[in-house]
């Protein structure tokens, strides 16, 4: 009878110590110290977890992060520009009038800024859906959440309104310290930003495009947005895309990342792996200042930062600082040259618009004004946009026509220029042509597609020629639409895609890359020829889907 009793107990101990070390609630009075690995508190399904994250020897922040994902992925922190140090004085304390605080050495790092003496059984606790809210007994309302102030990710059901903003993280891979964000404009449109000390620049939706071809709502009265379980994202002002793995029971994020490229990410079951299932650029070179000031971003064929002739890297470790002059540029007009580079363009920033003037008259307004430091010019058109500031560099490998244009950088006389030294886009190797094979394969499939579907005989034919034919007539009548309805609706399933794809696969596909090959189908038949890709273009798409 003692040997049943002592065993019980046992049993009784260990439960209470497992109670303890995995903790669901943090109570008034209570604290979560961060030279104790116990003190985490658990989200009720073990999807999430929080507590101290350690980001480096001797740093750490508060965080939360997802439990069952191979390596712990970070969700919010709540120091994240302020990491604390690893000292036993440092800890996460709750108070009776539901105020949260981050201490270290007895200072306030961080404070949820509440009180309330009215509140009753105050407690902390991690909800199922990632949120860390802060409640009293018979509150419908927490006293405070952390949804409300995300870092660099929202989860499903968070609402995102007119103050809510996702700041990428920076080269130290702390949340919300990055130069990229992601929030509403002073026009109500959900926007990226590229943001430096002295500038902020939309770099999506397209800056180019006009409202309505950006299919946006301005100036409602309701500023919200927010993603479901399903992967289906919605705004107030029709900012709306879909999860190429739409459907229920997916565990989902929405990360602004550290390259600027807004992507949704869906965790793998198998191996805790994330795959990314949409992504705000299918080209990375397209976003707004990735390689930084003076940088210029090219395809080898994966995107990569270089620099123009007469410059080198602020750091070389670190592309997204930018280049700079090797030696100073001087501001007399006979001393100075300029470095030509063709398909080049360095978008934004222009001190003035010039039509219709010649090479020589575009290059004389550039020296004259020691302010300006390069010029873009359009053959043709006789374009002419001089610079006072560098952004946003890229350039393509285009096979004729004007292309991106040609960029002037103006540079000292003396500095070696030749082909090595400018910046290009290399050409696609095996591998990627294979890719550019599989997309002229797929127009052959959809041919054959709708052949079987309209039990059409086109006679004399090859497969070939009988999709292209039957794409640019029936395609373009009927199928376009209904592709297009399917791929930008958000609300719509994806079972439509399997009808594209061999059954044989049995629904064993990457369903990104099948999407994107919908959508290259699509842009390869736009009306406007200037709309239509490059065959390059193509490849670009598919490798950032790879």
């Amino acid at each position: 009878m003692a040997q049943c009793s002592c065993f019980l107990l046992l049993i009784t101990l260990i439960h209470l110590i497992s109670l303890i070390s995995a903790r669901d609630f943090l109570d008034a009075g209570s604290y979560l110290s961060i030279v104790d690995s116990s003190h985490v508190l658990h989200s009720p399904s073990g999807t999430f977890s929080c507590g101290f994250y350690s980001i480096s020897p001797n740093a750490s922040t508060f965080s939360i992060w997802f439990s069952k994902s191979s390596s712990r992925t970070i969700v919010w922190s709540m120091n994240a520009l302020r990491p604390v140090e690893n000292r036993s004085s440092t800890m996460v304390k709750l108070s009776k009038d539901g105020r949260m605080e981050l201490l270290e050495n007895d200072q306030t790092v961080w404070t949820n800024n509440v009180n309330d003496p009215a509140a009753t059984h105050v407690r902390a606790q991690l909800l199922d859906t990632g949120n860390l809210i802060v409640k009293g007994k018979g509150d419908t309302i927490p006293l405070w959440q952390s949804f409300d102030s995300p870092t660099d990710t929202l989860l499903p059901t968070q609402k995102f309104s007119a103050t809510t903003k996702l700041v990428s993280s920076n080269r130290k891979l702390q949340a919300g310290n990055g130069n990229y964000s992601f929030r509403f404009d002073d026009q109500y449109l959900l926007s990226l930003f590229y943001q430096q000390k002295d500038m902020s620049i939309i770099y999506w939706p397209d800056p180019t495009s006009d409202i309505w071809k950006k299919n946006r709502k301005q100036f409602n009265r309701t500023i919200t947005g927010s993603l479901d379980s399903s992967g289906h994202f919605l705004a107030s002002d029709r900012t709306t895309f879909t999860a190429a793995d739409f459907g229920p029971r997916i565990t989902r994020r929405l990360t602004l990342d550290r390259d600027g490229n807004l992507r949704l990410y869906s965790l793998r079951k198998e191996d805790g792996n994330w795959s990314v299932t949409w992504m705000s650029f299918y080209q990375l070179c397209n976003v707004q200042g990735l390689c930084g000031r003076n940088g210029i971003c090219v395809y080898t064929p994966v995107p990569a930062c270089a620099c123009a002739p007469g410059f080198e890297f602020v750091d070389p470790s670190e592309w997204s600082k930018g280049c700079k002059s090797k030696v100073k540029i001087s501001r007399d007009p006979q001393k100075v040259k300029f470095a030509r580079l063709p398909h080049t363009d360095f978008y934004g920033n222009d001190m003035s618009a010039h039509t219709f003037v010649s090479l020589d008259e575009c290059q004389k307004i550039c020296l004259e004004d020691y302010k300006c430091v390069g010029f873009a010019y359009w053959e043709g058109a006789g374009g002419c946009y001089p610079k006072d500031v560098l952004y946003a560099g890229k350039t393509l490998r285009h096979s004729g026509g004007d292309g991106t244009g040609t960029m002037f950088i103006k540079i000292n006389k003396g500095v070696q220029e030749n082909d090595s030294l400018i910046p290009q886009s290399q050409p696609f190797g095996p591998k990627y042509g294979i890719d550019l094979f599989l997309a002229e394969v797929l127009f052959i499939v959809l041919g054959w597609f709708i052949l079987r579907r309209e039990r059409r005989e086109l006679r004399g034919l090859w497969p070939a020629e009988a999709g292209y034919e039957i794409i640019n007539n029936h395609f373009r009548r009927r199928m376009i639409h209904m592709l297009k309805v399917n791929l930008q609706l958000a609300d719509t399933e994806e079972d439509w895609i399997n009808d594209f794809i061999d059954p044989k696969l049995k629904g064993q596909f990457n369903k990104l890359q099948a999407k994107t090959m919908m959508k290259l189908a699509i842009s390869c038949l736009e009306e406007d020829r200037a709309e239509r890709p490059t065959m390059e273009d193509v490849a670009q798409m598919l490798i950032s889907s790879d």
